[in-house]
C-alpha cells in the first residue's frame, strides 16, 4: 500500500513538472521579454522546485559528455563573461537589465531536467507554433480591416511589449509589410517536422491539416519580412522537394537538382539584389555592425583572447552609436566570450549534427536546426532564454536518440 501511495506522489509531481515545463516554454516563446506575463522565472523555478523531490537521496546519471555540455553553458559562460566584465569594471557601471542578461544561460540546465524524465517537447513546441502563428495573423490582418487599431497594437507589442518588430521591407521591387514576431525563427522546427511527414514518411492520417499547417508556418515566416527566415524557410522547402524526388525517382532527383542551380546560377544577380542590396536599411546596419567588429577586434586584440566580458560595450557604424549587444551573434559571442571560449561554445553546438552524420540519417530535426543556427547568426535570439530552450529542446531529443541507439 505504501509504494501504491508512493508512486501515485510520483506521478502526480511528474505531472505537475510537465505542465510547469510546458507552460515555461509557452510563456517564453511568446513572451520573450517577460512583459507580459511576468511568470518566466516563476515557471524556472517551479520546474526545478517540482523536480528535486523526485530526485532526493537518488543518484542522476548522466553521461560526461551531457555534464559537461551542461556545466559548460549553463554555468561557465556565464560567470567567465561576469568575471571579466568586474575584472574590466565594466559590469561594475551596467544597470541590472544588462546584468539579467547572463540569467538566460541558466536556462540551459533544464536539459537535465528533460533528459532524467524522458520529457519529449515536440507537443509544446507545436502548440508554440499555432499561437505565434495566431498572434501574427491577428497583427498582420487587423490593421488592415481596421488601420485606425494599427497605432494601438504598435504600441502594445512593438513599444511596451517588446516583442515584435512593425515594419516596410523593400525586396528589389517589392515592398512588404513586415511582422516579426521575435520568436518566430523556432517555426524552422514544426515546418521541417511536417514537411517529413508529409513528403519523406508519406503519413496520410490528417495529410490535409498537415498540408494547411505546412502552407500556415511558410505564410507567417514570409510575413516576418526578415530575410533570414525567408531564406530559412527556402532552403527547408527546396531540401524536401529533392529529398522526394530523391526517394521516388533518382533521375528526376538529378533533374530538380540541376534546375536549382541553374535557377541560382541565373538568378545570382536577382537574388543578390533582393537579398543583398547596400541601399537597403536592414543591410547597411549588419554591415556596419560587422565592420565595426573587424576595426573592434584590430584595435583591441586583446579581446580576441579574453573577450570583454559582460556589460562590455563598442562602437558601430550600424546604427552610429555605442550599444551593449548587435544582431551579428557569432562576433558577438567573440566581443564578449573571447575566441577560446567562443570555438568551445561552437563546437558544442556542433554536437546534435555529429551525431546526425555518425548515424548516417537526415531527420528533420537535423534539418531544422542548420536553418535555425543560419537565423542565429543575424539575429540575438541564440544568446536569450528562448534560445536556451530551442537548444535544449534540439539537444534533449540528440542524447536521447543517441543513447537509445547505443544501448540497442
Amino acid at each position: 500500500m505504501t509504494n501504491s501511495i508512493k508512486y501515485l506522489y510520483g506521478e502526480k509531481y511528474k505531472t505537475l513538472l510537465y505542465a510547469c515545463l510546458a507552460l515555461l516554454f509557452l510563456d517564453v516563446i511568446i513572451d520573450p521579454s517577460n512583459k507580459i506575463f511576468h511568470a518566466k522565472y516563476v515557471l524556472f523555478l517551479g520546474v526545478f522546485l517540482l523536480w528535486i523531490p523526485l530526485h532526493y537521496k537518488k543518484t542522476v546519471n548522466l553521461s560526461k559528455q551531457i555534464l559537461f555540455t551542461v556545466v559548460f553553458i549553463g554555468f561557465f559562460m556565464p560567470l567567465f563573461a561576469l568575471s571579466v566584465g568586474l575584472t574590466k569594471s565594466f559590469a561594475n557601471n551596467s544597470n541590472m537589465a544588462e546584468l539579467v542578461y547572463l540569467n538566460s544561460f541558466f536556462f540551459f540546465f533544464l536539459l537535465v531536467v528533460i533528459i532524467t524524465e524522458n520529457i519529449q517537447l515536440r507537443p509544446v513546441l507545436n502548440v508554440s507554433a499555432i499561437l505565434l502563428m495566431a498572434i501574427t495573423a491577428f497583427s498582420y490582418f487587423l490593421p488592415l480591416i481596421n488601420p485606425g487599431l494599427f497605432a494601438k497594437l504598435y504600441a502594445f507589442f512593438v513599444m511596451e511589449k517588446e516583442v515584435a518588430v512593425y515594419a516596410l521591407r523593400n525586396y528589389g521591387g517589392f515592398t512588404l509589410l513586415m511582422v516579426f514576431y521575435k520568436t518566430s525563427p523556432i517555426l524552422v522546427f514544426p515546418l521541417a517536422y511536417y514537411l517529413h511527414r508529409v513528403f519523406i514518411l508519406k503519413i496520410k492520417k490528417n495529410r490535409g491539416i498537415q498540408i494547411g499547417f505546412i502552407l500556415a508556418l511558410c505564410s507567417t515566416l514570409f510575413l516576418s519580412g526578415t530575410r533570414a527566415n525567408i531564406l530559412a524557410m527556402g532552403f527547408i522547402l527546396l531540401f524536401y522537394l529533392l529529398f522526394y524526388a530523391y526517394k521516388n525517382s533518382k533521375p528526376l532527383a538529378l533533374l530538380l537538382a540541376f534546375v536549382y542551380l541553374a535557377i541560382f546560377f541565373y538568378g545570382a544577380n536577382i537574388l543578390a539584389e533582393v537579398f543583398l542590396n547596400r541601399s537597403e536599411v536592414s543591410n547597411q546596419v549588419k554591415l556596419g555592425h560587422l565592420f565595426s567588429y573587424i576595426e573592434h577586434f584590430s584595435n583591441h586584440l586583446g579581446i580576441l583572447l579574453f573577450g570583454q566580458g559582460i556589460g562590455s560595450t563598442m562602437y558601430t557604424t550600424g546604427i552610429n552609436s555605442v550599444v551593449s549587444v548587435t544582431e551579428l551573434t557569432y562576433f558577438e559571442l567573440i566581443r564578449v566570450w573571447g575566441l577560446p571560449v567562443s570555438i568551445v561554445f561552437s563546437l558544442i553546438l556542433l554536437i546534435p549534427i555529429y551525431y546526425e552524420i555518425k548515424s548516417s540519417s537526415i531527420s528533420h530535426l537535423f534539418i531544422a536546426y542548420l536553418a535555425y543556427l543560419f537565423i542565429a547568426g543575424t539575429n540575438p535570439l541564440l544568446l536569450s532564454s528562448t534560445g536556451m530552450l530551442v537548444l535544449v529542446y534540439v539537444f534533449s531529443q540528440t542524447f536521447s536518440t543517441a543513447f537509445q541507439n547505443e544501448e540497442i
